[in-house]
Order: C-alpha cells, then sequence, then structure tokens
C-alpha cells in the first residue's frame, strides 16, 4: 500500500516501479493537482510471479492522500500549498509568489534573475516577470494572477532552483517542535488568511496604480 500526502508522487511512484519492473504502461491516473486518486484502487502488479514457483507476484495499492487535519502554523501551510499538496484555489497564487520571493531571496536572486532584478517587492517581481513573458492583460496591464500561477508552476517543475523549504537543521527542528505548542489551524482558517491576502494585494495594486 503506497500511503501519503496528497500530490507527493505516489501514483506516479506506482507506474514507475511497474514500469521498470513489468515494462508496462501507466496503470494509475496522475495529474499535477491533489485529489487526482479518490480511493484505494485495485492491486497493481509491480513484479511478476517466479517460473519456479519460488516466489510470489508482488502487487501495489494506490490510495488517495492523506492531509493532516490541522495545519501548525500559517508558514507550514504556505509550504505545502507551494508545493503543490494543497488545491491551488486554497491560497491565493500572488500568497504563493510573494512567500517564493522570500526563499528565492533567501537562496539566491540569480534564480529568478531572467525575469527581474533583486527585489523584496512581489508586485515588482511579477510585472517585470509579465511584461518579460507576455502576460499582459488588456491595455497592457500587467496580469498578476496568471504570472503568479506560472511562477509557482516553473518553481515546482524545477526550473527557480531546487531546494527544501524547510530548515532541517537541528536547531531548526528543536524550534519546530517548540512552536508547534501554539494553537493549530485548520485548512478554513486559512482560506481567511487567504481572503486577507487578497484584500492585500488588491491595495496594493490601487496603490501601484496611483503611484503610476
Amino acid at each position: 500500500m503506497v500511503v501519503g500526502m496528497p500530490n507527493v508522487g505516489k501514483s506516479s511512484l506506482l507506474n514507475a516501479l511497474r514500469g521498470v519492473s513489468l515494462h508496462k504502461g501507466k496503470a494509475a491516473r496522475t495529474g499535477a493537482q491533489p485529489g487526482i486518486t479518490r480511493k484505494i484502487g485495485t492491486g497493481v502488479k509491480i513484479i511478476d510471479a517466479e517460473e519456479d514457483g519460488g516466489g510470489s507476484a508482488v502487487y501495489l495499492l494506490d490510495t488517495p492522500g492523506v492531509f493532516i487535519p490541522y495545519v501548525p502554523d500559517a508558514s507550514a501551510m504556505l509550504k505545502l500549498a507551494l508545493c503543490g499538496s494543497v488545491k491551488d484555489n486554497v491560497i491565493p497564487p500572488f500568497t504563493l509568489v510573494d512567500y517564493l520571493l522570500f526563499h528565492l531571496n533567501l537562496r539566491s536572486p540569480e534564480l529568478y534573475s531572467a525575469y527581474c532584478s533583486p527585489t523584496n517587492n512581489v508586485a515588482t517581481l511579477l510585472d517585470a516577470t509579465a511584461k518579460k513573458t507576455g502576460r499582459l492583460m488588456k491595455g497592457g496591464e500587467p496580469d498578476w494572477e496568471g504570472t503568479a500561477m506560472w511562477m509557482v508552476q516553473r518553481w515546482r517543475n524545477g526550473f527557480l532552483g531546487r531546494f527544501c523549504l524547510d530548515e532541517v537543521s537541528e536547531e531548526a527542528l528543536v524550534a519546530y517542535g517548540m512552536a508547534r505548542e501554539n494553537v493549530p489551524r485548520s485548512v478554513n482558517q486559512m482560506r481567511k488568511v487567504g481572503k486577507e491576502a487578497l484584500r492585500e494585494r488588491s491595495k496594493l495594486r490601487q496603490s501601484n496604480a496611483g503611484s503610476g
């Protein structure tokens, strides 16, 4: 049985094992969004039985993703959403790119230098990237929403650096254990965080329009 968080590659792992061992095509449906696998499937053979009777065939069961009932903090939720373990409509793409920019700057601004000069302002990043990639709306206004989602997908596909969002040092793990004592947040609570981020984005866009 293959068990794990949503959209971490459980079905892809099953298909890969089947392909390597039996040289057969996909048996499990896959996709870029979580929730593709909706129920426990039938057993999928990944190893044939030995002809001399020395060993039986090996089967795997694909399962739906299992999500934690409460997310410990906003940062953890943003990491899960950025990695694609949460559906993209839970946290606005603008918010995800803002969080992604923070991590890109921690590593190196060179990771996004093809689109924008070094910046801490997500609006500046999205404006420059939209113009660079031609993601513009009527009147030539940058399409922040489309550009943000495009950048998230670029990072997920490894084109904006390959790095872990978690700090895995001993000190960080100790700090994480202490932080878990805080009141957890549900996914519904995080939706409220997302809505607040949308309001802030609207204010920022109006401010930029006024200064222009």
